[in-house]
């Protein structure tokens, strides 16, 4: 096994762990004898367990974006369908691999949650960002605190999706969801885009 494929092995195990257990019921121990390393090897790609754990939390984080990226830059779908596919994009990743719930939403002490929001709101909400102006063609004011609002209810709203709502009532619980967030979007970005629009519409008489 490669070293590559052993950090790999190391993390899928521990995935894996986090998903049966939880977080706060699994210890370096027992990822060293899951992934049958020496303790030697596990502290060769980890300083400590929570550092294993940022690392999924960034592959989630860029999983999802590989998922969103292609649908907001479709110019050509209105912005409900865009709002409703990345949704979707966002549930059905979940559904296909439901340990990343499990990692998006494990423990980790504070150091983890810092960087667990920077990751969301930083990182993703700054790459959402530039997709949303570059998509309106406009500077929107304030639009970082939308974007944060929007990625914190979507992703909540995955769980609780993932853990309470049942498998037939998914499609009438994202549509609902999607309705809120458009609401939403209206209210804080709306005036933006209609303004800006005004004015290309005036320079074109």
């Amino acid at each position: 096994m490669t070293k590559e494929e052993r950090h790999r092995h190391i993390l899928q195990t521990a995935k894996r762990l986090f998903q049966e257990r939880g977080y706060d019921n699994v210890t370096i121990a027992d990822v060293i004898a899951a992934s049958d390393i020496a303790r030697g090897t596990f502290y060769l790609h980890f300083d400590s367990l929570e550092t294993l754990l940022m690392t999924l939390f960034d592959e989630v984080v860029q999983e999802t974006w590989r998922q969103i990226e292609p649908i907001l830059s479709d110019l050509s779908s209105s912005v409900e369908t865009c709002t409703l596919e990345v949704v979707r994009a966002v549930f059905g990743m979940f559904d296909r691999d439901p340990s990343m719930i499990a990692v998006f939403y494990s423990g980790g002490g504070q150091e983890y949650v810092r960087k667990k929001q920077e990751a969301m709101f930083d990182k993703m909400g700054g790459l959402l960002v530039k997709a949303l102006e570059r998509r309106h063609g406009t500077h929107i004011p304030h639009l970082p605190w939308t974007v944060s609002m929007v990625i914190a209810l979507v992703a909540d709203m995955s769980y609780y999706a993932e853990t309470r709502v049942p498998q037939q009532d998914r499609a009438m619980f994202e549509q609902r969801l999607v309705s809120f967030v458009m609401a939403g979007l209206s209210e804080h970005i709306g005036p933006c885009i209609e303004s800006q629009q005004t004015q290309v519409s005036n320079q074109d008489r």
